[in-house]
């Protein structure tokens, strides 16, 4: 139904635009003192006539082909028009309008609805621009799915947890200026015919499933690791914790005159944890310690491969606020699966307390 919509409206289009052209004309030579006032719907109709191939005009030889020039041309286009709205497919599928996001859950959403037969091959590309500048910023990997049934919806899953959404999500929210755009192709199962179209998509789309629209606040709150969750590795030596409110309290005892280390550290190991995803320039991780005597503890951040990041941290009786900027992290962090507090005898006392609060990862 919606196809013959559109091609009744492309051949009306076309008449209003080509009577509209004539009645001009007409109106010219009324001007000009040619014809009377009582004939210019019947001059209109008469150019109308021969611009669509019936009829004839006597007189200046310049307007007939300006004329047989003008009913050329638009008798193309719209056959062109109707060419594309009867047999292409490019309006069959549509990607809704409205974004849904699960912060929570880390998930997004995007739904592509075919309102038409089956096609196949259906691909689906993500490009970030920045339209002040005309550059793409980060390209995703295509989205795939073999066959699309008649009337049918393809929901594609995405994770905020990967880099190039969370990326995306940010800059738009911080820039105006920066756009999604989706490029999605298809193949008609019958007549082989491939289709192609862009979607723009803008930040005001995006909605949580709260039904807010998406805030940059609700996208960078701060990320909490609870002191609660720390494990233990001492090597059999004696180490005792006690939540002490703000703080958690670690006593400790090296007995063996020689032992590796003592640690304390968060497991990502089920679930690696993306730290590649926040902008560098403006997220840090931030935590406040002290201990009892004076002592240096080593804090480490590590991915499956490698420690990415090291830090050494002088505790004394009074507490202490430590930050880790994300610029100074050096390495690929997009999957983190430990975040330790290493103590090494050397140097250390051999019993002593320690006192660590929750661990925050901040975007500003």
């Amino acid at each position: 139904m919606w196809k013959l919509k559109k091609i009744v409206e492309t051949i009306c289009i076309f008449v209003v635009s080509m009577l509209l052209i004539c009645f001009l004309f007409s109106v010219y030579k009324y001007l000009q003192g040619d014809i009377a006032a009582s004939q210019l719907l019947q001059e209109t109709g008469l150019y109308f006539l021969y611009t669509i191939g019936y009829g004839s005009l006597e007189g200046d030889s310049l307007l007939q082909n300006i004329f047989a020039m003008i009913g050329i041309i638009s008798l193309a286009l719209m056959t062109t028009f109707l060419t594309i709205n009867l047999f292409w497919r490019l309006d069959d599928v549509k990607m809704q309008k409205r974004i849904e996001i699960d912060l929570d859950q880390q998930k997004m959403r995007f739904c592509f609805q075919n309102r038409g037969s089956a096609i196949c091959d259906m691909k689906a590309n993500f490009l970030l621009y920045d339209a002040n500048k005309s550059e793409g910023k980060q390209e995703k990997e295509e989205y795939y799915i073999p066959l699309m049934i008649k009337n049918s919806t393809w929901n594609v899953e995405v994770s905020t947890e990967d880099t190039f959404w969370y990326q995306a999500l940010y800059q738009m929210l911080k820039d105006s200026s920066k756009k999604l755009y989706c490029t999605f192709s298809f193949v008609d199962t019958k007549s082989g015919q491939g289709s192609i179209k862009v979607e723009p998509i803008t930040i005001s789309q995006f909605y949580e499933v709260t039904g807010q629209p998406l805030s940059y606040e609700s996208l960078v709150k701060p990320s909490l690791f609870p002191k609660s969750e720390l494990k233990i590795i001492d090597n059999n030596e004696q180490i005792y914790t006690t939540d002490q409110n703000e703080f958690l309290q670690v006593d400790y005892t090296i007995k063996k005159k020689i032992t590796p280390f003592l640690m304390l550290y968060y497991n990502f190991h089920a679930l690696p944890f993306n730290f590649e995803k926040y902008p560098k320039d403006s997220t840090y991780l931030e935590w406040s310690a002290y201990s009892k005597e004076n002592m240096t503890i080593t804090m480490e951040i590590k991915s499956p491969s490698a420690t990415v990041y090291s830090f050494p941290m002088e505790l004394t009786p009074t507490p202490k606020t430590f930050q880790i900027p994300f610029s100074e992290i050096d390495g690929n962090c997009q999957e983190i699966t430990e975040i330790c507090y290493t103590v090494f005898p050397q140097n250390n006392p051999k019993t002593n307390q320690i006192f660590l609060s929750d661990l925050k990862r901040i975007t500003k």
